[in-house]
């Protein structure tokens, strides 16, 4: 998140560089849905290769995530300890991304001609349950990602970022 004093070169780098991050993590995990759908539907002998299509899910989900961190969605457990915003935030992103990808497809199917529930069959099957299962399993896979924003904002941002990315040795030659 940016500081409302920060110039604006500073809010885009911060900006660009949060877009980046929000985009490779949902890459990670929509990357690893295709490859283990990929991996499901070749034990059937059914080829299936849509890698490039989590890449740009991941672009766009990522830019509606930070829509909605920058409308402040979700703040509502700010206050109270990590455990509680982290789930929440997990859980009310999930429902998010996942009503995005809902109307996304859809959008889709109805200019290809198709029906909104043709459309949505590649959402865990096109059934509730599929698409509830995969929110779940979604909101899951959010919780090191708001853990570590949560845990970023308590301690401020440089400090949590350090300890993960930077080495803790002491530079060779001082005592």
């Amino acid at each position: 998140m940016t500081a409302p004093n920060q110039n604006l070169k500073q809010r885009v780098y911060h900006g660009v560089r949060d877009y980046l991050v929000i985009s490779l993590y949902l890459w990670i995990i929509l990357g690893l849905f295709v490859l283990y759908r990929s991996i499901i539907l070749s034990e059937e002998h059914i080829p299936f290769a849509a890698h490039g299509f989590a890449l740009l899910n991941a672009l766009a989900l990522a830019k509606v995530m930070l829509v909605a961190q920058d409308l402040h969605f979700a703040e509502r457990l700010r206050e109270q300890p990590l455990i509680y915003p982290t789930l929440f935030k997990s859980a009310a992103f999930a429902v998010v991304l996942g009503v995005f990808k809902i109307l996304e497809e859809a959008l889709i199917g109805l200019y290809h001609g198709r029906s909104f529930s043709e459309s949505i069959a590649s959402i865990g099957g096109g059934t509730l349950n599929g698409i509830l299962m995969l929110m779940l399993l979604l909101a899951v896979l959010l919780i090191p990602f708001f853990g570590f924003t949560e845990v970023d904002r308590v301690f401020g941002e440089q400090k949590l970022k350090n300890l993960f990315f930077r080495s803790r040795h002491p530079a060779e030659g001082s005592d």
